[in-house]
C-alpha cells in the first residue's frame, strides 16, 4: 500500500465573485484587503437607467459603462496621489441640469489639458494625474467628443445631466477599442492599474435590454424601473431582450393591446458567456453568488449560457449564496427561499438539465435577524420548514454590520474556514472590525450624545469597521429606549445588579470583531480617543492597549475636589486608592501602570477570549491585568483625555468597588497557575 502523495501547499486561493455596483463593496473591500486571495469580479453591464441609459442610446452598440466605472474604482490602487487624483476625475459628475455648450467646454478643458478653466477641485485633480494617463485621459475624451460633434450635426445632442465622467472616459475608451465592450474592459481596467481580467463582463458583449415580468402580468420595460419603487407584486421573471425588438417596439412606447408579453417573449435572446470568465470559473477555488440588486445586478448574470454549465463542472470548488441583509425595492415581498429558487430557475435558462442542485451551491451565507419590532420587517425572512435543501449547508448568522451591508471581513473570515477544512492553504486571519462595547446603568442624560459620538467614529483608514454593542445592567430611567434609537447600535440587556463586568463580558460574548473596544457611556471620556487605543492593537499588534487619564492630568488633586466636593473620605480614597492599584500592580505583577481603571481599552478579541475572565463587578478591570500580566502579554499605555463627572451627575463608583479590585490583584497573583 502506498502513502497518497501529499497535495501541493497553496499560498493563495482564487475566488470567483457574482456582482454589481456596490450590493457587494463591503465583502469586495474585504477581499482586496488580504494579500492572499487572487479575486474575479464578474458582472452584467445591463444598466440602462439615468445618465447611463442615455448614454446607452447615444451609443446605440454599448452597454451600460456604470458598473465598470464603480467596480475600477474600487479595486484601482491609490497608494500614489496620481492614482487618488484619477479616481476622483472618474467619479466627478457633471452637474445637474448642465447645459450642451457648458458640458462641452468642461469635458474639452479637460481634454485638451487646460485646467485653469476647470472648477478648482476638478483642475487640482487634473494636474495630479500622471503625465501618461492625462495623455489616455485626454485620448478618451477627444475621442468621444468627436462623436458628439458628429452626432449633433446628425441633430441627436447627448444630454450630460449628472453624467459621471467615467461614464465618458468609458465611452471613448469602447469607441477607441472599436467598439467591443470586453476589449474596451480590459484596456479601461490596465489605465486605472488594474490587472486584466480581475474585473470581467460575464457575457461576450451581447448588447441586450433588462425587462422583468412580475406575477400580476404587468412588465417593467427597462432596468431602472426594476430597481425603483414599485408595487408589491412580486417579479416572476426576467428576459434580455434583442436591442432592435426593444429600440423599435419597447422602448417610451405604451403597452399593446394585448400586452407586452408576446412581443417580449419573442424578442428574448440568451447571451454566450465570455471564454475568460468560464475559465476563471473553472479554475475557481471559491465561487461567491453576492448580495446586490437581485434582479439587474445578479440574476441576468445567471441567464448566460455557459455559466451553470462552467460552474457544475468545478466539481473541487466550495459555491456560496450570500443572501441579501434587507429588502430592496425589486424584492420588497420574496423572501430568501423565493430568492434562491429563483436562482436555480434563472441558472437553468427554462431548460432541462441533469445536475444536482449542491452542484450549484454548496453553503448559504443568510442573514439571521436579531431586531424586533418595527425593524424586523426591513429583513428578509428565511423559513427553514420551506428550504428544500439540507440545513447542514446554511450559515445562519447575523453577517450585518452596518444597516443593511454586510460585514465583507466577517465573510471572509468564514470563507477561510470553509477553504482551509479543504485545501492546504495557510490563510492569514484579517483583522477587519473593531467591536465597542458600551456597559451602561441610567445614563439617560448622556447615553445619546455618546452613542452619536461613537457611530461617527470611522476606522476605515485602519481597514477597519465597526459595530457598536451597548450593554444594560437594568436601567430604569429610559437608557434602553434612547439606545434602541440610534441606527446601528445592537442593545443587549441584562438584569439589575448584575455589574460592570458581567455586562463587559456579556459585550465580549456577543462581539464579532478581531478588536475588542471598550468604552463608556457617561461623556467622561472623548470617543475620538478610541482611535488612539485600537491602532496600536491594529498596526503595531500589541495584544492590549489603555487609555490612561493620569499623563495629561495635571493636577489630580484639584480634578478630584472637583468631583467630590466636600465629601473628604471619598476624595481621599479616590486620590490615592488609584496610586495604591498602580503600586499593587507593580508588587504583586512587577508592572507599574498609571491608570488601572481605565474605562478605555482595546484588546485582540482572540486574546481577550483566551483570558476566561469570571469577575462581575469592577474588578474585571484588575483580573484583566493580572491575568495580563500573568501571560506576559505587555500592556500599552496611550494618554487620552477625560472630563470627570461628579457625583451628583450620577458617578458610580465607590470605595467598596476599588477594594473588590485590589483584592482582585492579591487573588489572581494568589491563585495557583495550572500546570502546563
Amino acid at each position: 500500500m502506498t502513502l497518497a502523495e501529499p497535495r501541493p501547499r497553496r499560498d493563495q486561493i482564487r475566488i470567483v465573485l457574482f456582482a454589481g455596483g456596490s450590493g457587494a463593496h463591503s465583502i469586495t473591500e474585504a477581499m482586496l484587503g488580504h494579500p492572499q486571495i487572487a479575486l474575479t469580479i464578474l458582472i452584467n453591464a445591463y444598466d440602462d437607467g439615468h445618465s447611463t441609459g442615455r448614454l446607452r442610446r447615444f451609443i446605440p452598440s454599448m452597454l451600460g459603462p456604470s458598473d465598470v466605472r464603480k467596480n475600477l474604482n474600487r479595486l484601482m490602487p491609490t497608494a500614489e496621489r496620481g492614482q487618488r487624483a484619477l479616481r476622483t476625475l472618474s467619479e466627478h459628475r457633471l452637474p445637474v441640469g448642465v447645459g450642451t455648450r457648458d458640458a462641452v467646454a468642461l469635458v474639452g478643458a479637460l481634454a485638451s489639458g487646460v485646467t485653469d478653466a476647470l472648477p478648482p477641485a476638478l483642475a487640482d485633480a487634473a494636474d495630479l494625474v500622471s503625465v501618461r494617463k492625462a495623455r489616455t485621459l485626454r485620448s478618451y475624451l477627444t475621442t468621444f467628443l468627436a462623436y458628439h460633434e458628429q452626432a449633433v450635426a446628425e441633430g441627436r445632442a447627448f444630454d450630460f445631466t449628472d453624467c459621471a465622467l467615467g461614464n465618458l472616459l468609458f465611452a471613448g475608451c469602447y469607441l477607441e477599442t472599436g467598439c467591443d465592450f470586453n476589449a474596451a474592459i480590459r484596456s479601461f481596467a490596465a489605465f486605472h492599474d488594474v490587472a486584466a481580467d480581475v474585473l470581467q463582463n460575464v457575457t461576450m458583449g451581447e448588447n441586450l435590454f433588462l425587462v422583468a415580468e412580475k406575477e400580476d402580468g404587468t412588465f417593467l420595460t427597462n432596468e431602472a424601473d426594476i430597481v425603483a419603487q414599485q408595487s408589491t407584486a412580486r417579479i416572476s421573471q426576467l428576459y434580455l431582450v434583442d436591442p432592435a425588438v426593444f429600440r423599435e417596439h419597447i422602448e417610451g412606447r405604451p403597452a399593446p393591446p394585448e400586452g407586452w408579453g408576446p412581443l417580449v417573449r419573442a424578442g428574448a435572446r440568451t447571451p454566450q458567456i465570455n471564454a475568460s470568465a468560464r475559465a476563471a470559473l473553472a479554475a475557481a477555488d471559491v465561487i461567491i453568488y453576492g448580495p446586490g440588486t437581485q434582479h439587474s445586478s445578479l440574476f441576468p448574470s445567471y441567464l448566460t449560457e455557459g455559466v451553470a454549465e462552467a460552474i457544475a463542472a468545478n466539481r473541487d470548488a466550495d459555491k456560496v449564496f450570500i443572501g441579501n441583509v434587507r429588502r430592496d425595492h425589486d424584492i420588497a415581498k420574496d423572501d430568501i427561499n423565493d430568492l434562491v429558487e429563483k436562482f436555480y430557475q434563472l441558472m437553468g435558462r427554462g431548460v432541462a438539465w441533469n445536475h444536482a442542485r449542491s452542484d450549484l451551491v454548496t453553503q448559504f451565507f443568510l442573514q439571521r435577524a436579531d431586531e424586533t419590532g418595527a425593524a424586523m420587517g426591513q429583513y428578509i425572512p428565511f423559513d427553514p420548514a420551506r428550504f428544500d435543501l439540507p440545513m447542514e449547508t446554511v450559515r445562519l448568522k447575523d453577517w450585518e454590520a452596518q444597516e443593511g451591508r454586510h460585514a465583507g471581513g466577517y465573510v471572509v473570515d468564514e470563507l477561510r474556514r470553509l477553504v482551509q477544512a479543504r485545501i492546504d492553504v495557510a490563510l492569514e486571519p484579517l483583522v477587519h472590525l473593531v467591536s465597542i462595547v458600551i456597559p451602561v446603568l441610567d445614563e439617560a442624560p448622556t447615553i445619546a450624545r455618546v452613542l452619536a459620538a461613537v457611530t461617527a467614529l470611522d476606522f476605515q483608514p485602519y481597514g477597519m469597521s465597526k459595530e457598536v454593542i451597548l450593554v444594560d445592567g437594568g436601567s430604569r430611567d429610559g437608557t434602553v429606549a434612547l439606545a434602541r434609537s440610534v441606527r446601528n447600535v445592537k442593545v443587549l440587556e441584562l438584569p439589575r445588579g448584575r455589574g460592570r463586568g458581567a455586562a463587559l463580558r456579556h459585550g465580549i460574548e456577543h462581539a464579532r470583531g478581531n478588536v475588542v473596544a471598550f468604552f463608556p457611556g457617561d461623556l467622561e471620556y472623548r470617543a475620538e480617543d478610541l482611535y488612539r487605543v485600537v491602532e496600536p492593537v491594529v498596526r503595531s499588534k500589541y495584544k492590549a492597549a489603555f487609555g490612561t487619564r493620569a499623563v495629561k492630568c495635571t493636577d489630580l488633586a484639584e480634578r478630584l475636589k472637583r468631583i467630590y466636593h466636600h465629601q473628604r473620605r471619598l476624595y481621599l480614597t479616590s486620590q490615592y486608592g488609584g496610586m495604591l492599584l498602580s503600586i499593587a500592580t507593580l508588587l504583586l505583577y512587577n508592572r507599574y501602570m498609571t491608570d488601572v481603571l481605565t474605562s478605555v481599552k482595546a484588546f485582540d478579541a482572540a486574546m481577550l477570549r483566551s483570558l476566561a475572565l469570571e469577575s462581575d463587578g469592577l474588578d474585571l478591570e484588575t483580573e484583566i491585568v493580572a491575568k495580563l500580566s500573568l501571560a506576559h502579554e505587555y500592556l500599552l499605555e496611550v494618554p487620552v483625555e477625560y472630563a470627570p463627572r461628579t457625583k451628583a451627575e450620577g458617578k458610580k463608583i465607590t470605595a467598596r468597588d476599588g477594594l473588590a479590585a485590589l483584592l482582585a490583584l492579591v487573588k489572581f497573583r494568589l491563585r495557583r497557575r495550572p500546570r502546563a
